[in-house]
Formats: structure tokens, sequence, C-alpha cells
């Protein structure tokens, strides 16, 4: 019995090791965030954030890009299988829907799975790209009216950078 119990005490340990680490410190994007994304130049600094809560962690880099026709994209790079970010790409990641006001589909984007959110009401949409396991790159922007008017931005982002450093 006291084996059992030490047994499954390392386990737990063993799987909050394995989740508390899970997720990168956002520091080590900073580099990574380009100075322009699609013609528009960085809205102050970026934020970023690492949190632990209950053994389990995520991080997140979050940096806005504007222009004076008010034109906005932002970029968001998430690491953790509990941040929110990475839950809806989980839960709508084989979504497909299209309605008068909106579209919702399932991509490839540079051979990583993604999805495409569009709002054509509000104009504005996102592409979630996963680029592994547990990290999402997150482009946001508006206004746009399709699809092609997003996916040109990923090509401005490091995605394999970020991909093989948040392993």
């Amino acid at each position: 019995m006291y084996a059992k119990g030490k047994i499954i005490l390392l386990a737990v340990c063993l799987l909050s090791i394995s989740v508390a680490v899970g997720a990168t410190d956002y520091k080590s994007w900073l580099p990574l965030i380009p100075n322009t994304l699609g013609g528009l130049t960085r809205s102050g600094e970026p934020d970023g954030i690492n949190m632990e809560m209950g053994g389990q962690s995520w991080s997140s880099l979050h940096q806005e890009y504007s222009n004076k026709s008010n034109k906005k994209t932002s970029l968001t790079i998430v690491s953790g299988i509990v941040a929110p970010q990475a839950q809806a790409f989980q839960s709508m990641s084989h979504m497909q829907m299209e309605t008068q006001d909106q579209v919702v589909k399932t991509i490839n984007v540079s051979g990583y799975k993604s999805l495409f959110q569009l709002s054509k009401a509000e104009k504005n949409g996102s592409l979630m790209i996963s680029v592994n396991q547990q990290t999402l790159v997150v482009i946001e922007a508006e206004p746009i009216t399709s699809e092609k008017e997003l996916l040109p931005l990923t090509e401005e982002v490091p995605l394999k950078k970020i991909a093989t450093q948040t392993k």
C-alpha cells in the first residue's frame, strides 16, 4: 500500500511538472515580433504575460499595429494548453460555418492547421494558426472583407521560428 501511494504521488508530481513547463516565457518571443505588419507600424510596446495557477501555465505576447486611416492589425503568440485562445481553437478547429454575417472555417497556412473567422457585418477577421501542439499565433485585422486580405500577413510572421522556439 505504501509503495502504491508513492507511485501515485510520483505520477501526480510528474504530471504537474509537465503541465507547468508547457508554456514558453513570453520574453523569448520579443525578438520575433515584426516592426511592421501589412504595412502598418507598431502601436505602443508589446504586452506580455506569463501565468501559472494550480500547476498549469500559459503565456501570451500581444502587439498592436495601426495607421492613420484606422486600419488595425494585431499579432498574438500564445503558449500553453490551458490558454483561453488554445481552448477556443480546440473547440472550433473542426468547424465549418457560413452565414449571412459570419464565416468560420479550418484552413492550411504554411503547413499549419489554422482557423479563419470573418465577421462580415463588422468587417473584421482573425486567423488562429496552430504552429505546434501547445502554441498558437493569432492575427486579427480590421477592416477586412475576405480571407485573401488576411493570409498575406502570415508571410511576415516567423511561424517556423515561433514553432521551434516553443517545442
